[in-house]
């Protein structure tokens, strides 16, 4: 891609990345603030389709993100911004599995109360994909 004499190439490759993160994150806020009592009339069972949005996002993100590293791998490698971003997407990742499995994991874990931890892992998730948007977002103007 560094060298595609098109000018449309990086641009195109990060706005695709830009819109898979805003997939992957947006389907994450939604569902966390969900599960934080905000649009408390929503039933849980409108967010059954949340995983096939976020994997594909994830999915989006992943393949333009190693497109993106590789324009400039050898700077890009040796940021530890780099390393905190990534760091902040695995965990958010492991929190919405944990969440899934809490919430999701059973029909009759649906219909049930929600137990104070996913409320807990709600705000974690929210902390970590803001921390891994910022930190993705300070990649751009750290030297």
């Amino acid at each position: 891609m560094a060298s595609d004499p098109s000018l449309l190439a990086y641009p195109t490759i990060l706005t695709l990345h830009t819109v898979g993160m805003a997939i992957v994150v947006g389907t994450c806020v939604v569902m966390d603030l969900r599960l934080l009592g905000i649009a408390g009339d929503v039933p849980l069972t409108a967010l059954t389709g949340a995983p096939r949005l976020v994997w594909t996002g994830f999915i989006i993100n992943a393949a333009t993100g190693v497109a993106l590293f590789t324009t400039d791998a050898e700077h890009k490698a040796t940021q530890t911004v780099f390393f905190v971003k990534l760091s902040l997407i695995f965990l958010a990742l492991a929190v919405y599995a944990r969440i899934r499995k809490l919430v999701f994991g059973s029909p009759a874990a649906i219909a049930s109360p929600l137990p104070r931890e996913v409320k807990a892992l709600a705000i974690l998730s929210l902390i970590l994909w803001t921390g891994a948007t910022v930190a993705g977002r300070l990649m751009a103007y750290l030297i």
